[in-house]
């Protein structure tokens, strides 16, 4: 199947986004970073294609889908149900024929089936503020496999989620959830490396903001362009990302 491409016009980071986790991040700055800056579903949906696949066992729940580019790229012949805070239609990108679309939150979905993989790809930040209601969530929907995508933060990430901590009373970076997920182990992993490059350190830093879910208010902002100025020769870096793929614990 052809890889689809969308552009959305780029939309800064405003508070209004933030008042509740159903309306912290629109699809049109999903797209953007996605799509226009970041090459990270792209190499998410090939190494699930070429590598992971068989860890895929339907039906798939695809938690935080936004556009559902890369289940519809990587998973096109099984049954996936994307369900995301968002309202994102066939105008905004296409669906497969054993793909559904819910718009609604996670904590608020109730399976009409038997999911089998729950898929959360770079969404584990907008549901972890209670683990143990994240993790009651997951026992409720009861998979055999939950495969999560992750930043590492092991590289310059990382000395980006300590800078957003510093200079920001509540960042919300992505970071490891211990005790995630409950009466699970770890049955695989892969590393992998993804790009984000942008046309200017001013475009990086609203892409950062996005990243970290943080406004860029007053000096904030130029206090952010002088440190990346400082550390990055161009506005791009490249981070390590992992998948980590569990399988219920059955001696539990």
């Amino acid at each position: 199947m052809k890889t689809i491409m969308t552009q959305i016009p780029t939309l800064i980071l405003s508070n209004s986004l933030r008042i509740s986790m159903k309306d912290r991040v629109s699809k049109n700055e999903v797209s953007d970073f996605k799509k226009k800056w970041c090459d990270e579903n792209q190499i998410i949906a090939d190494i699930i294609s070429n590598d992971l696949s068989e860890f895929f066992v339907p039906p798939v729940l695809d938690v935080g889908a936004g556009l559902g580019d890369i289940v519809y790229n990587a998973l096109p012949d099984k049954k996936v149900i994307c369900i995301d805070v968002n309202n994102v239609t066939e105008e905004d990108y296409p669906l497969a024929d054993k793909h559904e679309r819910l718009q609604i939150d996670f904590f608020d979905y109730r399976p009409t089936q038997k999911i089998n993989t729950v898929f959360i790809s770079h969404t584990l930040q907008f549901l972890d503020e209670d683990v143990v209601r994240l993790n009651d969530k997951i026992t409720e929907i009861d998979p055999q496999s939950v495969i999560l995508v992750v930043n590492k933060n092991n590289d310059f990430m990382g000395r980006l989620v300590d800078w957003s901590k510093n200079h920001f009373e509540n960042p919300n970076p992505e970071i490891s959830v211990a005790g995630f997920p409950k009466d699970y182990v770890v049955d695989r992993t892969k590393e992998f490396k993804t790009t984000l490059f942008c046309d200017s350190y001013e475009r990086l830093a609203e892409q950062i903001s996005y990243l970290m879910l943080i406004d860029l208010v007053g000096s904030t902002k130029s206090k952010l362009i002088a440190f990346l100025k400082n550390y990055l020769p161009k506005p791009e870096f490249i981070f390590n990302q992992e998948f980590k793929i569990y399988q219920k614990d059955e001696e539990r």
